[in-house]
């Protein structure tokens, strides 16, 4: 991957704002998702990205402690009150790396459980359609059989007065 910055302010902000569009890709209406995989492709690519996190977290760390180590920080709020904020600081970027991994592993298994999953009706599936399993129906407006499960002419494209009635029940 090519970026442009090596500022790591500058590249966490566009990680958290590719999530953000992310965010608006996966609404209902945005069309960002199309067939199974592409869910199968984002929660993988989310599950790399969490991979990711710790390693970038303990750097982060590592920069901390080092200016700390070399007496290159200070607290507004007093020398001792430095120490504690380290101490906080190395604490919940701990806690942060634990939950990073704990989401990488959540999100591997949810991609591992879509990776069978496709959508019907695409020429993708390899199982044909499955009857209703409840015999025949028979098409009020047509007067014929079918099998159930078939596309029937009464199904929501018919709007004549015999299949409305059906549609009621």
């Amino acid at each position: 991957m090519t970026t442009e910055t090596t500022n790591a302010a500058a590249l966490a902000d566009q990680a958290a704002e590719s999530i953000r569009s992310l965010n608006y890709a996966t609404l209902p209406w945005a069309n960002g998702l199309t067939f199974p995989g592409d869910a199968y492709s984002t929660v993988g690519n989310l599950s790399t990205l969490a991979m990711r996190l710790p390693q970038a977290l303990h750097q982060v760390r590592a920069f901390i402690d080092r200016q700390h180590e070399n007496g290159e920080l200070y607290s507004d709020q007093g020398p001792d009150d430095l120490t504690a904020r380290i101490a906080n600081f190395r604490d919940a970027t701990s806690d942060a790396v634990r939950a990073a991994e704990a989401l990488y592993a959540a999100l591997e298994q949810a991609h591992i459980a879509l990776s069978p999953i496709g959508a019907r009706g695409h020429d993708l599936d390899d199982e044909e359609e499955e009857p209703c399993g409840e015999g025949m129906c028979q098409c009020s407006c047509i007067g014929t059989l079918h099998p159930c499960g078939c596309d029937c002419p009464h199904d929501d494209d018919c709007s004549c007065d015999a299949c409305d009635a059906i549609e009621q029940y």
